[in-house]
């Protein structure tokens, strides 16, 4: 339980990687707040005045047409339709503009991420003890206190706010309706910029903390980094035995390319091959080229007769051989006897000059 719950360790590029596939990645919904108002004033200051002239021109036709309407229901809804498209039209680059802007945000904050686990259902949020456990959690904790400072904000911000308006706001009674648009869009422009400076703040706080947080939630004991690591790398005894395996083959095919040099193969004759070599002026006696059981003999032997090497059969010494002596190592004192015997043999064969220095 204490290994659980000392996670001092930051997490590894692999389980963040594997949080991403899961859709596990850092979010900041006060950044998206703030880019998101933004992008609303922005844009809206921008298609203001020919929105305002579209519902204007549609108002102005109801009203002036308004005798008109009672002829029937279908007449009254091919124009209710009518208006109704033209100001979604007007409103689409808006719309377009909040789409693309919150695509972009995710994308350039936490990355692309397409995952489906989210979508699967998992019974264990509907547990009563973590529901508890999230409600009373530190991140909790943290958002009752952000919206406790931010409330305490935008309310001391408007406040001042309303008092500085409120001359306008008197003034605007009487304005003529003409004006009215263009200062209603400047009070609106004034509201909004004063609420995006407190909800920039938030947002600075809210990338900060979110990535900290994140972090925390990420964190691994170091038996779990040790865990991973076995995982992914393998058993360290497994591993050791791996390499063993691929140095003995190795060491094999690197044998096998000295059976041309040998002065004789002893065999089973088919499970069991060993190459010899010996060379008076620099051995004391006979050492082990090569040597192999199974298909490895068998490779043995075809070297051995693709390069004219004596292939001779004496099983007891070729398993004798092959159970105590060594690749590049002289051979058993044991063997001796055997082997000097097939040396002589060797020696007699005509034109063999295994003695030549």
């Amino acid at each position: 339980m204490s290994d659980q719950q000392d996670k001092s360790e930051e997490a590894t590029p692999y389980k963040l990687e594997e949080a991403r596939k899961k859709g596990q990645v850092p979010r900041s919904p006060d950044l998206l707040s703030f880019i998101m108002l933004l992008t609303f004033l922005m844009v809206f200051s921008a298609i203001a005045y020919p929105l305002a002239s579209v519902i204007a021109a549609h108002t102005h036709w109801w009203l002036g047409n308004a005798g008109q309407l009672g002829q029937g229901f279908g007449y009254l809804g091919e124009q209710g339709g009518y208006s109704l498209r033209q100001v979604v039209y007007g409103l689409l680059p808006l719309i377009g503009a909040l789409v693309l802007m919150a695509i972009l945000t995710n994308l350039l904050f936490s990355g692309p991420v397409f995952s489906m686990t989210a979508l699967k259902p998992d019974f264990k949020r509907l547990h009563p003890i973590q529901g508890l456990k999230k409600l009373f959690s530190r991140r909790m904790f943290v958002e009752l206190i952000k919206v406790l400072v931010k409330g305490a904000l935008f309310s001391l911000v408007l406040y001042y706010l309303f008092q500085s308006v409120l001359p306008q706001l008197l003034g605007m009674a009487t304005i003529s309706p003409l004006a009215l648009p263009q200062a209603s869009k400047q009070l609106l422009m004034q509201l909004g910029f004063t609420v995006l400076a407190v909800m920039a703040a938030a947002a600075l706080f809210d990338i900060w903390y979110s990535r900290r947080e994140f972090g925390r939630q990420m964190r691994m004991s170091r038996r779990e980094t040790k865990d991973e690591h076995r995982r992914r790398e393998g058993d360290p005894e497994v591993r050791a035995k791996r390499k063993g395996i691929q140095q003995a083959l190795l060491k094999k095919a690197a044998a096998l390319g000295q059976v041309k040099d040998a002065d004789v193969i002893i065999t089973n004759p088919t499970h069991y091959a060993v190459a010899l070599q010996y060379r008076p002026s620099s051995m004391l006696a006979p050492k082990v080229l090569a040597m192999g059981r199974g298909l490895h003999a068998r490779r043995i032997c075809h070297v051995a007769r693709k390069h004219q090497v004596p292939i001779l059969r004496r099983p007891p010494l070729a398993r004798a051989l092959h159970a105590l002596a060594r690749v590049d190592s002289a051979i058993p004192d044991s063997t001796q006897a055997d082997v000097a015997r097939i040396y002589r043999w060797v020696i007699a064969l005509p034109g063999n000059k295994v003695l030549a220095p």
